[in-house]
């Protein structure tokens, strides 16, 4: 017996997707997998970046077979769509004209030489709600700077607060920042589609990537604000907690990378997962009795930690810490992360079958809302893949007009 999924809570609203990358491209898929019929605009005269991004499906460079891509675009329609073509921008606001949300993730100049700011697309149509999201916003003297996450982690002070205290500013190794600055982008965009349901006005939203970016300094600029006190970056340690860290475990099999994160914040946590790690007595020692003392030899203390956790398995003695009221996590590699048993219950990964790359596994929705959970509708289109829907039954181009412009490059 099937069944028909339930209605998206963003069913019937349609985005022109012009975003680059990953934030942008994230903020729509919000969307896309609540429902809305989200369509990635690209062109194959100058193809979105990300295509060319690996992991590639079976080690194959492809633009169709990026596992980046892929993941960033599921439950999306693609259509091709030359802006270089002198019917280009033409083209651009018919499709718009039918849509309730546009994006963008690039510099202002970009909207602005098309001819498709919101001031321009408010006369296409007068309700609809644009979202620019350039690494700096829409003014200022950075407005016009480019840049990927590695840049904006950078920009923004994550990296002056990432290393060990001794060393380089070293960033956390790939783009962080585009994989929480989404989550700020979409609740924008749920706002605005609230304001417009109540009072039917569109509006233009200038989200700025290292604005959203700050979040993630925590108490940085407060503390100095406040305080005038610069925080630094301290490896893996805490200002409230002793031992606070990743310790190395017993290898599995080939595999010496087997590391478990431990924090304690109290006493009793430290007493505890010395029982747990099989040395009691170590509680006791006058150099860790309280989170002061072990505070002021925490070179000594990770040093006898890490002793004692090399004797034991990561995922057991995570199990153990945790039934004794100790937080702690093993750190998990890809390989842990496909098998993880949480995420499996949880339904997190869909396998869905793209046309070159086969059957892979997506990540699914983070949230689940209780009446409309969610899915994710189709693996990421191939460059161009629903042209022929879009300008046919969307833009409502007839046979002869659709021929004609596919003939002379408009939808290349």
């Amino acid at each position: 017996m099937t069944t028909t999924p339930p209605a998206g809570v963003f069913d019937g609203i349609r985005v022109a997707d012009f975003a680059w990358v990953g934030v942008g491209p994230l903020t729509s898929k919000y969307l896309a997998d609540h429902g809305a019929e989200v369509i990635r605009l690209e062109s194959s005269v100058r193809p979105e970046g990300l295509r060319r991004a690996p992991p590639f499906a079976n080690g194959e460079p492809g633009q169709e077979r990026s596992g980046y891509f892929a993941n960033f675009n599921s439950s999306k329609l693609g259509a091709g769509l030359n802006m270089t073509h002198p019917r280009g921008i033409e083209i651009a606001k018919r499709i718009i004209a039918t849509c309730d949300i546009v994006t963008d993730s690039f510099t202002p100049k970009a909207m602005r030489a098309w001819g498709l700011t919101y001031d321009d697309l408010r006369e296409v149509r007068p309700d609809i709600i644009t979202i620019s999201m350039p690494l700096y916003g829409g003014t200022g003297p950075w407005s016009m700077y480019q840049g990927f996450g590695h840049v904006l982690q950078a920009a923004a002070g994550i990296n002056h607060m990432t290393g060990y205290a001794d060393g380089e500013p070293i960033g956390t190794g790939y783009a962080y920042t585009d994989f929480f600055v989404p989550h700020l982008a979409a609740v924008a965009l749920i706002a605005a589609l609230d304001h417009r349901e109540r009072t039917g006005q569109g509006q233009h939203i200038d989200f700025g990537q290292m604005e959203a970016a700050l979040y993630a300094t925590e108490t940085m600029a407060l503390d100095y604000t406040v305080n005038g006190r610069e925080q630094r970056r301290d490896g893996n340690r805490h200002p409230m907690a002793a031992p606070h860290g990743a310790f190395r475990c017993a290898p599995r099999g080939d595999d010496d990378e087997r590391w478990i994160a431990i924090a304690c914040f109290d006493d009793d946590a430290w007493r505890a997962a010395c029982a747990t790690l099989g040395a009691p007595a170590l509680a006791d020692d006058a150099r860790f009795r309280t989170l002061a003392d072990r505070k002021a030899h925490e070179d000594a203390l990770e040093a006898e930690v890490a002793a004692l956790t090399r004797a034991h398995v990561a995922e057991q003695l995570m199990t153990a810490l945790q039934a004794a009221g100790v937080p702690a996590g093993v750190v998990q590699n890809c390989e842990d992360l496909r098998a993880d048993p949480q995420l499996t219950h949880r339904g997190h990964y869909w396998m869905l079958e793209h046309p070159v790359m086969g059957v892979t596994a997506y990540d699914g929705p983070s949230f689940r809302l209780s009446k409309t959970p969610g899915r994710l509708s189709k693996a990421a289109p191939v460059l161009g893949a629903d042209t022929e829907y879009l300008y046919k039954t969307v833009v409502g181009m007839d046979d002869e007009e659709f021929i004609e412009l596919l003939a002379s490059g408009a939808f290349d």
